[in-house]
């Protein structure tokens, strides 16, 4: 296939960029020349893969979504903020590409608007990238974390419709809000298998499920367990709300004097500190790659979000969730139990014995890591990157020949 100028639009979320990383890699590799629009963040990781970075200032650099939550006017906040992020990115790919034209646009899944209109306004076709559920008619991730929030849609809260009305028809776009959020795309590639994928009988062949992706990672010595056959326990509540000492202690102490090792991913906001001394048999760190620590482990204890959840899956290791820490972590730790793939810990069980419970009975189960070895056997034979690819060409062939 002849060169392709690829436009990647993205935010400044792990949980979005990293997905991407494996496709812009292998388009890359392919020939094509990337340009890739997220915050400088992202740019080493970016470049690295093989894009040219356009960088944009992203709102949530001071906008802390778990304080805003607590407000009286959470949802209008939420809701405009994810416009403004939208916004902010359609400004910097208009300002540096206004004379350098791509020929298809890829889009993540959150800032749609964006990747939307820069190819209505361009005549361009387009690509979605999920890592998260993806959408159709009968399934709606969108939809499923308004309910988890108690939140209603944007078309619905008036101060974002009008706003909405006004950015769109900027673009000619009469469109009704709705209708305009469910339309779907001619190739939506979705980085998570099939199989993990709500109503997936009801996704066509617009809809490829590429999995994750898992490249990158050869000849990494990474985390290597102190006790070798000693169980491992993996904690984490992510990047975002992990701002819970308490909840990090009694997982320390749950596993005190024990035979496990506890390796816990506290985050950036929280300061090792906070916990106090920790047992010689857990450790704590802001950042430490998962999959270097799940290569050993026999259990991982997570809020729920995709991320964790199939880098989880693709070492074949159990889940206790504790998705109450996170509403965006409730579509896929719902999920994650419909399949028998993990255990949920409520929030009243969120205490050093009833976590030592449910992560002990998890590694007892064998049934469930059976079916959690079958998650990992469809993770790896997804196609990942070169799938992705794949596809992403032959829709550029059918829609821009």
């Amino acid at each position: 296939m002849r060169q392709r100028h690829i436009l990647f639009v993205n935010v400044q979320g792990h949980g979005h960029v990293y997905p991407s990383l494996g496709l812009v890699s292998e388009l890359a590799r392919r020939g094509h020349r990337i340009t890739y629009v997220t915050t400088a963040l992202f740019a080493d990781e970016v470049k690295a893969a093989g894009a040219e970075v356009v960088p944009y200032k992203s709102e949530f650099d001071t906008f802390h979504v778990p304080e805003v939550v607590k407000q009286e006017d959470a949802e209008t906040q939420l809701h405009l903020v994810y416009v403004r992020e939208n916004v902010a990115i359609l400004r910097a790919a208009e300002e540096a590409l206004r004379d350098d034209r791509p020929d298809l646009v890829v889009y993540d899944v959150f800032p749609f608007i964006a990747g939307r209109l820069l190819a209505t306004a361009w005549g361009l076709p387009a690509v979605r990238l999920t890592g998260g559920f993806a959408a159709n008619e009968h399934y709606s991730l969108f939809k499923e974390l308004w309910k988890s929030n108690g939140q209603r849609h944007p078309a619905d809260v008036p101060a974002v419709h009008s706003v909405l009305v006004d950015l769109l028809a900027r673009y000619g776009v009469d469109t009704p809000i709705k209708e305009y959020w469910d339309e779907i795309e001619g190739l939506t590639v979705v980085f998570l298998p099939k199989s993990f994928q709500p109503f997936a009988e009801t996704f066509d062949e617009r809809f490829a499920f590429v999995g994750p992706t898992l490249t990158g990672r050869d000849g990494q010595a990474g985390w290597q367990p102190p006790r070798p056959g000693a169980p491992v326990l993996l904690v984490s509540l992510g990047n975002q709300f992990n701002e819970h000492p308490e909840f990090f202690r009694a997982c320390a102490d749950a596993f005190a004097g024990t035979d496990w090792h506890v390796v816990m991913a506290i985050g950036g906001f929280l300061d090792p500190a906070a916990l106090g001394p920790l047992p010689p048999n857990v450790e704590a760190h802001q950042w430490i790659p998962f999959h270097s620590v799940l290569a050993h482990a026999t259990a991982c204890l997570t809020h729920g979000t995709t991320g964790a959840v199939l880098e989880s899956f693709a070492a074949g290791v159990p889940l206790a969730l504790v998705p109450h820490f996170a509403t965006e972590a409730a579509p896929s730790a719902a999920r994650v139990v419909e399949l028998g793939l993990g255990h949920v810990l409520p929030a009243d069980r969120v205490e050093p014995a009833g976590i030592r419970e449910v992560v002990e009975r998890l590694a007892a189960d064998s049934a469930l890591r059976e079916r959690v070895r079958q998650m990992q056997r469809d993770v790896l034979s997804a196609g990942g990157p070169v799938r992705a690819a794949d596809e992403v060409e032959s829709y550029l062939r059918r829609s821009a020949p």
